[in-house]
């Protein structure tokens, strides 16, 4: 820290000085301990988010230089093959650590593998249920209950033993004897370190296929696995980076794993489609979360879309009534049809657009840009740091300046109207639990998710009831603050596009900096404690959960009735006392916010 300025402030505000001036110090001594703290920190990641099988993971391996004998270090197959979140890390030593799923998780795996092994689909309405084919494989792996497929006299002939074997058991009985298979007693080692009698990237290959496909005897199903890559040598500077691959998305992108790569301002996320769908609907919905999040105006700073070609695809692009038969023109192309989309649907300007084929491609220029992407989220720290100091060092100047406080009173008397409008803007919310019962009904949501998500009480990554509640309470309440913020910065640009308001810059610019941690504050406050309003009391419901496990198998439209009794539970649990503790946190943050813009300015509208 540089104790210079944090002394300066301090001696500062000892003196005898007005109210607004001391609030100013005391503010810019939070906001310089916050961007300290943020360089202090050397962490950083770099998420690919991307669908089942959009090649992000091969196209990461291309990137990075993972690629053992031709073969990328993290494949081990085509589409749908990795299992978990994956992470990768510069290390001196070639290493393995792999978090595993709770035996209580495992178990609940297994149930869902027992009710698709014993369910005969005799009800033709009745919706089907499976296991997503990259956990199917892991856990017939563990059983050793694998599907034999060979041809028969010219006939392609399938043999699934896990069914053979659950004839002979009811479902109960099944689980029961899975256990015995699987033994998750011994499955307890969760590192591995290579000892030198294989090559790096060879021995992390085959360590880490065995893991993803869950062969390694010693290992339980893994949740998330990290790579420590003596030979990833990536030139970020002063800052250590952590490669993130996360798990595809099939289904939604309102997963609490996402969430946090948006929201994380340490996380570039990195938006993966292929060529010929870009942007597809995950990148889009990716966009859409991160406004509905309030985090419009970090997306181009924190976010970027990586466009997955494969040869050929850009040389294809159409242009006046034929190909291109050029990549740069293909890609140029396709890059401005993009930038046209998003700005009509999500008014996002200059989103970085990047192409990158993993079999042609060098991966130099992608790599550099990525990094400089995550120095710049350092360097908007370091600027904030030194407006702060030249901020301190005016105030000291301006303690006897009158055109200075004349400035600043013509400040206070632009925002004062504003500070009466916002009073009347308060995050209030109202049923924001509908958007989890539109969910579970929606055409795009499986019935297989809705009994996952059933059969663990609610908490399932592709359908999770408290991140959807939590978003929703979010949603609210940026919808109510985040125009008021917006009238506030386009009252500050004015400003500072005044001569005569010069003095007052340092003030405008300490303003917008405040409002947008404040609000970014209130709209995480609306995510937790719209989580935590709900979660202790619904997840520990059983009466709840059971009456929801029964609709299975009832025929036609399962997912309507979870719905409309999940509905019913709110309902009946006097949701609006769960509203109100959740409304009456944010009123009270936002308050507290207008108080801290009304001391700054000097207004006494809070008196």
């Amino acid at each position: 820290m540089n104790t210079n300025v944090i002394k300066k402030i301090e001696t500062l505000m000892t003196e005898h000085m007005q109210s607004a001036t001391r609030k100013q110090l005391e503010n810019h001594a939070e906001l310089y301990e916050r961007s300290e703290s943020y360089l202090n920190d050397k962490n950083h990641k770099i998420a690919f988010i991307g669908n089942v099988g959009a090649g992000k993971t091969t196209s990461i391996c291309h990137l990075l230089g993972l690629v053992s004998n031709g073969t990328p270090v993290l494949s081990t197959g085509s589409g749908r093959t990795t299992l978990c979140e994956v992470h990768l890390k510069h290390s001196q030593q070639a290493m393995v650590d792999v978090e595993p799923y709770t035996n209580d998780e495992v178990q609940s795996f297994l149930l869902d593998f027992a009710l698709y092994l014993k369910s005969d689909n005799s009800d033709a309405d009745q919706e089907g249920f499976k296991l997503s084919a990259e956990v199917e494989r892991a856990i017939r792996n563990m059983l050793d209950l694998k599907i034999e497929r060979k041809k028969v006299d010219g006939k392609r002939i399938a043999t699934d033993f896990a069914k053979v074997f659950a004839r002979d058991f009811s479902r109960d009985e099944l689980i029961n004897e899975f256990n015995k298979i699987i033994k998750l007693e011994k499955r307890t080692q969760t590192r591995f370190e290579n000892d030198g009698s294989e090559p790096n990237l060879e021995w992390l290959n085959n360590t880490f296929k065995q893991i993803n496909s869950a062969t390694q005897p010693n290992v339980s199903l893994a949740k998330k696995i990290t790579l420590y890559v003596p030979e990833l040598n990536i030139n970020s500077g002063d800052f250590i980076l952590t490669f993130v691959d996360t798990k595809g998305v099939d289904q939604t992108v309102n997963r609490v794993d996402l969430d946090q790569c948006l929201t994380d301002d340490r996380t570039l996320s990195v938006f993966c489609t292929r060529f010929n769908d870009a942007p597809d609907q995950t990148c889009s919905r990716m966009i859409d979360s991160a406004i509905q999040a309030g985090l419009k105006s970090r997306i181009n700073s924190e976010s970027a879309l990586l466009v997955l070609d494969r040869a050929g695809e850009a040389e294809d692009v159409m242009d006046y009534e034929e190909a291109v038969g050029d990549k740069e023109d293909g890609r140029d192309i396709k890059a401005d049809q993009i930038s046209s989309e998003l700005s009509q649907k999500f008014a996002v300007n200059k989103l970085d657009i990047e192409f990158f084929d993993a079999k042609q491609d060098e991966p130099t220029d992608l790599l550099k840009l990525l990094i400089d992407k995550v120095s710049a989220l350092r360097e908007h720290h370091q600027v904030r740091l030194a407006e702060i100091s030249n901020s301190v060092n005016e105030i000291e100047l301006e303690l006897k300046s009158e055109s200075a406080e004349l400035a600043k009173r013509q400040v206070k008397m632009t925002l004062e109207p504003w500070l009466k409008k916002s009073r009347g803007s308060t995050p209030t919310l109202n049923e924001f639990f509908l958007p989890l019962v539109k969910t579970i009904s929606a055409k795009g949501t499986y019935a297989a998710s809705v009994r996952a998500s059933v059969n663990r009480s609610g908490d399932w990554h592709n359908l999770d009831y408290y991140q959807e509640i939590a978003s929703g309470a979010r949603a609210q309440c940026v919808n109510k603050i985040y125009p008021v913020k917006s009238d506030l910065n386009t009252l500050i640009e004015n400003m500072l596009a005044q001569n005569e308001l010069q003095p007052a810059h340092s003030l405008l610019k300490q303003l917008r900096n405040t409002t947008d941690i404040r609000i970014d504050e209130i709209a995480q406050l609306a995510l937790s404690k719209g989580r935590s309003a709900y979660e202790s009391t619904m997840k520990t419901d059983k009466v709840l959960w059971n009456v929801l496990y029964r609709e299975w198998g009832q025929g036609a439209g399962y997912k309507d009735r979870v719905s409309q009794k999940t509905h019913d539970w709110f309902k009946g649990n006097d949701y609006s006392r769960y509203e109100f503790e959740v409304t009456r946190a944010l009123v009270t943050k936002w308050e507290k916010y207008l108080e801290e813009i009304e001391h700054l300015i000097g207004s006494n509208l809070a008196s």
